[in-house]
């Protein structure tokens, strides 16, 4: 009930950063998180159903549903996907659909041609595994595009802490499938307690994994919020300039950045020399020299190499 709480409170609220920023990484976001939170609110009301029956082996080894989960999942999995693409600014309908819609036929192959029992349990909710170890390294591998431009390359590399994060999640939820459905051998008297019947429709890594993708948006949304609340949002086309802009909102706000110091700062951050900053904002060099000294001293870096750093660590 906590994780479904957390899941739907972050989804209302990426709803309300989409409304006011129209950044279409919210609206994905909120369908991963809403679709997850009736995902659960479907297993707590099989709970609910089947807790005064005995829980008997074929049960706890079988996959009640499997249509509806298999749905339900493949409407997370492509939300997560629809943001990995839109944060890769890959904007391909093919590359959106596919993938999602392998995972539908690969969970109904496991369903229908393998026998029922322990294997094919595990083959069913291991595919999602699967989808999500595939998200990963299509994240990475855009990364390590040497075509990739160096504010792609410096967006992307900004998140290797959670990408890491997410595998060790990920490899956790590999072994607590494997452990409870192909290690643990469930005795008579364990079948007649709940403790079968809460694990077989669950796993504790996967909750683990979705709570901290719910907290980091409801982090970033408020961040956003806030943000909005004293400044109004602008007109902007690209996906990759919403965000640029939004990051350098963000880090003005935090190091009290004037308007023109960010304009500047986005000039340094476009890999633009002092004479082209000057010329774009109309400014004597000096100045532009005078507000990046400025700029130096409010985020305490040195060099722009620091100051690249700095912005593209927050």
């Amino acid at each position: 009930m906590v994780v479904m709480l957390v899941c739907i409170a972050a989804s209302t609220a990426a709803v309300s950063s989409y409304v006011i920023t129209r950044n279409r990484l919210f609206l994905f976001a909120a369908g991963a998180l809403f679709l997850y939170f009736i995902d659960l609110a479907f297993i707590f009301q099989t709970e609910y159903v089947d807790h005064t029956s005995l829980m008997t082996i074929e049960a706890y080894y079988g996959v009640k549903s499997p249509a509806i989960k298999a749905v339900l999942a493949m409407g997370v999995l492509e939300f997560i996907w629809l943001i990995i693409l839109e944060y890769t600014d890959k904007r391909n309908v093919a590359l959106a659909v596919v993938p999602p819609l392998i995972f539908l036929a690969a969970d109904a192959l496991i369903v229908y041609a393998m026998p029922e029992g322990r294997f094919m349990q595990w083959c069913f909710y291991s595919v999602r595994e699967a989808f999500l170890v595939w998200c990963l390294a299509y994240f990475v591998y855009q990364e390590r595009k040497k075509t990739v431009s160096p504010v792609m390359a410096a967006r992307i590399g900004k998140h290797k802490r959670l990408v890491i994060a997410s595998a060790v999640l990920i490899a956790f939820i590999v072994c607590e499938n494997t452990f409870m459905i192909l290690i643990w051998q469930p005795s008579f008297g364990a079948m007649q307690s709940m403790l079968p019947l809460f694990f077989s429709e669950r796993n504790v890594s996967e909750n683990v994994l979705v709570l901290v993708f719910a907290i980091l948006v409801i982090r970033r949304c408020m961040e956003i919020l806030r943000l909005r609340h004293i400044e109004p949002p602008t007109s902007i086309d690209s996906e990759q300039a919403r965000y640029v802009e939004t990051a350098l909102n963000l880090y003005g706000q935090r190091h009290s950045l004037t308007r023109r110091e960010r304009e500047v700062l986005e000039g340094i951050i476009e890999g633009k020399d002092y004479q082209n900053i000057a010329s774009d904002l109309q400014l004597a060099i000096g100045t532009v020299k005078s507000h990046t000294h400025n700029i130096f001293q409010k985020t305490g870096v040195k060099s722009r190499q620091e100051l690249l750093r700095d912005f593209w660590g927050n």
